[in-house]
């Protein structure tokens, strides 16, 4: 979203009919993203180290677009159960559930993925545990964010 092609080629791909889905850290407004592509906002979490780059607007848009039709997500990256906390505040917070699809994704090496399913089924959380499927299938590539 920092490249302003990225906003012609939305459009062009969708105008092909293809489905398109913008992941961003959630530091850039997601208003001009065109209402028929997805968006899955990443909301950095505090042991991230990158929390205080949120463009907090942004989950406004996602209500207001979740009230025409869209189909959006939010990620929740997790390295500790400190950063559970915080995102479960988040969430309820915000109400995020009532929008968009919430995802909790722990960090492998930094938080077990069987305790994070015991937290979100301890606090009956309206959220999805996702597993960052790249680490799990191919270990020995190592990638940066």
């Amino acid at each position: 979203m920092l490249q302003k092609e990225v906003y012609p080629l939305i459009d062009i791909l969708l105008d092909r009919g293809r489905t398109v889905l913008v992941e961003t850290n959630g530091s850039i407004n997601i208003n001009k993203i065109p209402q028929t592509a997805s968006i899955i906002l990443d909301i950095k979490c505090p042991d991230s180290n990158m929390d205080s780059s949120m463009n907090w607007d942004n989950i406004e848009q996602l209500f207001k677009r979740a009230s025409q039709g869209s189909h959006d997500e939010v990620k929740f990256v997790l390295s500790s159960e400190k950063d559970f906390i915080w995102a479960k505040k988040i969430v309820q917070k915000h109400k995020l559930d009532k929008a968009v699809t919430v995802l909790f994704s722990p960090v492998e090496g930094s938080f077990e993925p069987r305790k994070l399913a015991e937290l979100i089924l301890q606090y009956n959380l309206p959220v999805r545990l996702q597993l960052q499927l790249h680490r799990i299938l191919w270990p020995e590539y190592d990638r940066g964010v």
